[in-house]
C-alpha cells in the first residue's frame, strides 16, 4: 500500500491496529501476561478502523500529514468537534475506547522502530464513562400500535407490517421486493444476500450493504404471503417510497420506526424463552 499523498494517514492508522490485532489468540494467554489490551475480536477491529479513520480525516483538515505528530490538543479538540456535533455521552466515550487503542497500536509501531513512544492522548478519559445513557426500552405497547395504525394508510400499514413480521429498519421496509422473501420448511425468511448480482441483494439496502437473514414472526406470516400473492419477484412489496413512509409515521405519532425493530426483538426474545418453559 501505498504511503504517499492523502493514503499516509490511513496507512499508519491501518499498520497501528494492526499491531495489535490478537484475533484468533486467547484472551486468556494474554490475561495471564498482562497484556490484555488489545483487538481481540472483528467487530472491535471494525470499530476501531471506523473511527480511527474518520479521526484522521478530521486531523488531516487540521494540517496533521503524519499521525506521529499528533499532540494531545488535538485528541481534545476532535473530542469537544463531535461533542458540538451532537453525538450522545455513549458514542464519544466508544471514540475515546478506540482512539486509546489507536494509541497503543502507534506506541508499538514505535517500539518495534526502536523509537521512543509520542503520547497524544490524555492518561484520564475527558468523558465520564458513567454519564453515558442508560439503556431504555424503545418497543411499541399493543395500544400505541393500535392507535399508529388507525392513522395509517393502506399503503403505509404495508410497511408497518414488514418491519413488524422481520424486524426491519425502515429503509429495508421501504425497498423490500417479493425476491428478499424466501421460504424453508414451510417458515418464512427475509433475507438479504451478499451476492450483488441477486435480485434480493443486501447492497443498497441493509447497513453497510451487510448480508442478513430474519425469521418472520409466525403470527405476521398469512399476511405477508398476502402480500406477495400476486407480485412479480422483482415488485417491491410497499408501495410507497422511503420518504412518504417515514412522513406517514410522523403523522401517525410513532416516536421512530426504529421501534418495530426493539419490538420484533422483544417477541421474538419472550417467544424463545416461552419455547423454554421461561415466563417473563
Amino acid at each position: 500500500m501505498s504511503k504517499r499523498g492523502g493514503n499516509r494517514l490511513k496507512y499508519q492508522v491501518e499498520k497501528s491496529l494492526n499491531s495489535i490485532n490478537h484475533i484468533g489468540h486467547s484472551k486468556r494467554g494474554f490475561r495471564d501476561q498482562g497484556t490484555l489490551t488489545g483487538i481481540h475480536s472483528y467487530k472491535q477491529m471494525e470499530h476501531s478502523l471506523s473511527v480511527s479513520q474518520n479521526f484522521a480525516e478530521w486531523a488531516k483538515n487540521q494540517g496533521i500529514r503524519d499521525l506521529f505528530q499528533l499532540k494531545r490538543a488535538h485528541y481534545r479538540d476532535y473530542i469537544d468537534h463531535m461533542r458540538t456535533k451532537g453525538v450522545s455521552n455513549g458514542h464519544l466515550i466508544n471514540i475515546e475506547t478506540n482512539l486509546r487503542l489507536l494509541q497503543k497500536g502507534m506506541n508499538r509501531v514505535s517500539q518495534e522502530k526502536g523509537h521512543a513512544v509520542r503520547q497524544w492522548t490524555p492518561k484520564t478519559r475527558l468523558v465520564d464513562v458513567s454519564s453515558r445513557e442508560k439503556p431504555e426500552n424503545r418497543s411499541y405497547t399493543a395500544n400505541q400500535l393500535e392507535t399508529a395504525y388507525s392513522k395509517l394508510s393502506k399503503n403505509a400499514q404495508i410497511g408497518a407490517d414488514l418491519q413488524q413480521a422481520f424486524g426491519l429498519r425502515l429503509r429495508e421496509a421501504a425497498n423490500t421486493k417479493v425476491a428478499h422473501i424466501v421460504e424453508r420448511e414451510g417458515k418464512l425468511f427475509w433475507q438479504a444476500s451478499n451476492d450483488k448480482t441477486q435480485l434480493n441483494a443486501a447492497q443498497g439496502l441493509t447497513k453497510a450493504g451487510r448480508g442478513r437473514e430474519t425469521p418472520c414472526k409466525p403470527e405476521f406470516e398469512a399476511r405477508i404471503r398476502e402480500l406477495i400473492q400476486h407480485k412479480g419477484v422483482p415488485e417491491k412489496i410497499v408501495p410507497v417510497t422511503y420518504n412518504t413512509l417515514k412522513s406517514a409515521y410522523n403523522r401517525a405519532g410513532l416516536t421512530g420506526s426504529h421501534g418495530f425493530r426493539h419490538t420484533y426483538a422483544r417477541d421474538m426474545l419472550r417467544a424463545g424463552l416461552k419455547a423454554k418453559g421461561i415466563e417473563t
